[in-house]
């Protein structure tokens, strides 16, 4: 009997493994907490920045006459921060869950 020579396949798994999972995760909730979020002024049109999902930053809205505007712009803001706070545990929740399970298939190899 003889045996044949088979193309090699690429090994996509070859350079994927738990760490670079890890550490895309990271990388990728380090930019939602990191990144500013911006919302629209009163009477403006282009967005403004209130700080990130870390820190609130609404000093650009405290000149304004309207109470109402800064409230506003504090709710807009507040928002999004409570938004990107639970996509950045949606991330760690799906990153953990991945590496768990690529931890747990090379360890039955």
């Amino acid at each position: 009997m003889a045996t044949e020579d088979v193309p090699a396949k690429p090994r996509y798994s070859a350079w994927l493994n738990p760490s670079w999972v890890a550490l895309l995760g990271t990388v990728v909730v380090a930019l939602l907490l990191t990144l500013p979020i911006s919302t629209f002024g009163p009477g403006d049109h282009e967005k403004k920045s209130c700080g990130n999902a870390l820190t609130l930053d609404l000093e650009r809205w405290r000149s304004s006459d309207s109470k109402e505007s800064w409230d506003s712009a504090y709710r807009h803001c507040t928002a999004q921060r409570i938004d990107r706070v639970t996509r950045a545990v949606g991330v760690v929740s799906v990153t953990v869950l991945i590496v768990t399970v690529m931890a747990a298939r090379t360890r039955r190899r």
